[in-house]
């Protein structure tokens, strides 16, 4: 059974490794809305503010965004490709681009 608890602890460490995204359902991240317009359905890009000394990946970073917007009344995530994210959170600053996020979001109360 120890044998057993031990090969589990090692594959959760090599996964974690991998770069796998933690399923950290405490992790959250506030965000405010930016004047930069994305599409023609009325988006906007929004900056969403991590942890600053939890550097995660672009897939972490898009999850915990999008379980906070799915939390919010009157707001909606919209698809925006990877490179649309990637590009608009590195004009924020190298530093950040492992604890911010810019996504557009659709909102009634922005």
């Amino acid at each position: 059974m120890r044998a057993r608890g031990l090969a589990t602890l090692a594959f959760g460490l090599t996964l974690a490794a991998c770069g796998v995204p933690a399923d950290d359902p405490m992790a959250t991240a506030r965000h405010v809305s930016s004047n930069e317009v994305y599409g023609t359905n009325g988006a906007r890009m929004h900056l969403f503010i991590f942890d600053p000394n939890v550097p995660r990946s672009l897939a972490e970073r898009k999850a915990i965004a999008r379980r906070v917007i799915a939390e919010e009344p009157g707001c909606a995530w919209v698809d925006a490709p990877d490179a649309v994210l990637v590009d608009a959170t590195a004009r924020q600053g190298e530093r950040y681009t492992d604890t911010m996020l810019v996504a557009p979001l659709r909102c009634s109360h922005t």
